[in-house]
């Protein structure tokens, strides 16, 4: 399967819109809470894969291992950037971290994956883009002052 199949686009583009549609609706203040939960998520899946190629009826590998200690520190880094963004006044920075994973998501698309289906990382990587560019841009914004 090649990364460009139209369904696969559609949808994910419907759900990048739909994250931003439940973001946008909620108010100001729990937005940054909300993009931050996605994030979560985000690095939360490449851990559930990791873990998943480990079988406890065949061998474990050492790659095995490195794999899920690989992405458990890259989510430790994006967990522990993403708490630190929502301790400042910038949480527009919550969707540079987004940008940023698509950017792991995309070095996920040129390594061998294991047990990462190729499909999941190009969609991840279309998600991140259109999701990161509306957050960056709806964070930044000031919240509107009660006058």
């Amino acid at each position: 399967m090649t990364g460009l199949d139209p369904i696969l686009i559609g949808a994910t583009v419907v759900l990048a819109f739909a994250a931003i549609g439940v973001t946008a609706v909620l108010s100001p203040e729990r937005r940054p809470a909300f993009v931050y939960a996605q994030l979560v998520m985000m690095v939360g899946i490449y851990i559930g894969f990791s873990l998943a190629a480990l079988d406890a009826a065949e061998i474990i590998t050492r790659s095995d291992w490195s794999s899920l200690l690989f992405q458990s520190l890259i989510a430790l880094a994006f967990l522990t950037g993403g708490l630190g963004v929502l301790a400042t006044d910038r949480p527009w920075l919550l969707g540079a971290l987004i940008l940023a994973h698509g950017g792991v998501d995309l070095i996920h698309l040129t390594m061998d994956g294991g047990v990462i289906p190729h499909w999941y990382a190009y969609a991840c990587v279309v998600f991140d883009a259109i999701a990161g560019t509306a957050y960056v841009w709806m964070l930044g914004k000031p919240a509107p002052t009660d006058s």
